[in-house]
């Protein structure tokens, strides 16, 4: 699900730089990797469950997910096998995913979650939006309470402190980047230049104007 993460870099230089890698689960491959897997009774088809996944899990590498994943970035370094194998690469990936630690959320996730990443989805694309929980939870196929009852379990967040977690988050990758504090609070949706200032303090303890300054230190320093 689309949430606001926080993460740090604690060491990184030109000669030893961080990098990562983002992989979009939200295809027809994986859908269909699932299907033909259970297919083969290699993992029994899953119980109706009540059950709502956490918005994030997080699990162990195993060795076949590696491996997997080490396969498919080395099609990066050759462009005629990237245009040839990728899909059978991502398909040995999603395969080794499901049958990894992580396999039951995933499972769990392309069923009975699924109503909630498309609330969430459309609250990212609609970020400077004034959504309401009440058009939230009709895009999730819910009633208001019992949407908000879900929305909680799987975030751990109200819907209402999500979308200002979200904001903000949005906001400060803005500003970090560079763009003038009054633009980035207008850009994810803020009207209001003190209420933007309010909030953002008591996220990140600091006034954004502070909080934008420390921040260049730090990626000065780094380089």
């Amino acid at each position: 699900m689309p949430l606001p993460i926080e993460a740090e870099v604690r060491e990184a230089s030109r000669d030893k730089p961080v990098l990562g890698i983002l992989l979009s689960l939200e295809t027809s491959a994986l859908s269909e990797t699932l299907v033909a897997l259970e297919a083969l009774r290699r993992h029994e088809p899953l119980p109706r469950s009540r059950e709502t996944i956490p918005g994030l899990v997080v699990a162990m590498w195993d060795d076949a997910l590696l491996e997997a994943m080490v396969r498919l970035l080395q099609l990066l370094d050759d462009p005629l096998a990237l245009g040839l194998l990728t899909g059978a690469r991502l398909r040995e990936l999603y395969v080794a995913l499901i049958r990894s630690e992580a396999g039951h959320a995933i499972r769990r996730t392309f069923g009975t979650s699924r109503d909630l990443g498309r609330a969430l989805a459309l609250l990212r694309e609609n970020v400077r939006e004034p959504l309401t929980v009440d058009e939230l939870a009709r895009e999730a196929r819910m009633s208001r309470a019992v949407f908000h009852r879900k929305f909680k379990a799987a975030t751990s967040l109200s819907p209402v402190q999500f979308i200002k977690a979200i904001r903000l988050n949005d906001a400060a990758a803005l500003i970090a980047g560079g763009m003038n504090i009054s633009e980035a609070a207008e850009e994810v949706g803020y009207g209001s230049a003190s209420q933007f200032s309010r909030e953002f303090s008591r996220k990140y303890g600091l006034p954004p104007r502070q909080w934008a300054s420390q921040s260049m230190t730090r990626s000065t320093s780094i380089l």
